[in-house]
């Protein structure tokens, strides 16, 4: 990513080749007898011979970067245990990250990019479904989900049968249907006790089989109260107590217990958020409203404005910034190797422009409220893209 380099010095991109999410994925797949994906395996070799365990458990913490744990858990088993630091994908967002550990493929092969992002002629937000712009009034969930989730699941695929413990109010919906496949879901109630009892009850199943326990917990409060704040560090300790007492569950199972995170997070200071259409000249060139994620933007331009966009951004914009050519990213590989999605350049859109450290990029539309997170991600920083591998065998 060369030319990413010099045009966004100091940023920290993924890496594809053995040292990221996705290589973690296809070795995964391959260890419990599941599909060749295609990519690269983990190059150290904290996963070989993992299929051997009887049960083997894939717990992802939502938002669990690896500076997360540093400074919220230093003491923490779930700490004591991390093997390694991996990367994210790009962007280091949810909608990019858990649908490559759903299906193995790449964000460029999966075609989810952001928050929002451009479906048809809306802009939707790829999870919940919900479109932003045009905004309507609810009820074409199921019609966006047949048309916008085209990478097959994974797990489901294995050699041993898959269960899927999730939050009952994403348990059923299109997004974790389509991507569970023939996999069983279990919903449990939202507080993560409930999960771990559900999995940990499992383990007792003389049966070989593969668990994967979602906690989006620790996400959903780090974006309301920031990701050093003390309520954070007090949920994590509730999380490493969890994951404590699953691993004395494990031991006497024959089981093996990976924990990983979809990214990392930064802080959001209430000071560094940029109103991107409080600029009506380089808003008014726009074709669309923005879409992407506040740390990341992908703009839709009016035809023929795209040189003028950037050079307004670059003077206008560049303090908080980079404007970069859409292309750029596809090109370099960013959204990761493997055939690209059909869609994949339409949804990045013209000009990308990327937030530098501390920033965070919005526009309102009518009937919105201004959008205030104290903490975020899909940007960059090495805070952003770093996540921990941690790892247990009984």
């Amino acid at each position: 990513m060369a030319d990413l380099a010099s045009l966004c010095p100091g940023a920290a991109w993924p890496d594809y080749q053995g040292g990221g999410l996705l290589n973690l994925m296809q070795t995964l797949s391959l260890e419990l007898g599941g599909p060749d994906l295609g990519h690269a395996p983990l190059a150290s070799g904290a996963l070989a011979g993992i299929g051997g365990h009887r049960h083997v458990c894939l717990i992802l913490i939502d938002g669990l970067g690896d500076a997360q744990l540093r400074r919220l858990g230093p003491n923490s088993r779930l700490r004591a245990l991390q093997r390694e630091t991996i990367s994210s994908v790009f962007p280091p967002t949810t909608a990019a990250a858990v649908t490559t550990v759903l299906t193995g493929r790449s964000p460029a092969e999966h075609g989810l990019i952001g928050w929002h992002q451009l479906h048809g002629e809306e802009i939707i937000a790829p999870l919940p479904l919900y479109a932003r712009h045009p905004a309507d009034a609810g009820g074409q969930e199921l019609r966006r989900a047949d048309t916008l989730y085209r990478a097959r699941p994974l797990f489901d695929r294995l050699a041993r049968p898959a269960f899927l413990y999730l939050p009952d109010f994403i348990a059923y919906s299109p997004y974790s249907r389509c991507h569970a496949g023939g996999a069983e879901r279990v919903a449990y109630r939202r507080g993560m006790a409930d999960g771990f009892a559900r999995l940990a009850r499992r383990l007792a199943d003389p049966a070989p089989a593969f668990h994967y326990l979602y906690l989006p917990q620790l996400d959903t409060l780090m974006h309301e109260q920031g990701p050093d704040s003390d309520a954070a560090r007090a949920l994590l300790a509730e999380i490493d107590a969890a994951f404590a007492a699953l691993l004395g569950e494990a031991e006497g199972c024959g089981a093996a217990v990976i924990a990983i995170a979809d990214h990392g997070f930064i802080a959001a200071p209430d000071a560094q958020w940029l109103d991107v259409d409080a600029d009506p000249e380089l808003y008014g060139l726009l074709a669309r409203p923005l879409s992407g994620e506040t740390r990341l933007a992908y703009c839709h331009l009016k035809p023929g404005c795209a040189a003028r966009f950037i050079e307004l951004a670059r003077e206008r914009l560049g303090h908080a910034c980079w404007a970069v050519e859409s292309r750029e990213l596809r090109t370099s590989g960013a959204f990761g190797p493997g055939p690209a999605h059909p869609d994949l350049a339409r949804r990045c859109g013209d000009v990308a422009l990327i937030a530098k450290p501390g920033w965070n990029l919005r526009d309102t539309l009518p009937g919105e409220e201004t959008l205030r997170l104290a903490g975020v991600h899909a940007g960059v920083h090495p805070d952003e893209q770093a996540i921990p591998l941690i790892v247990y065998r009984a």
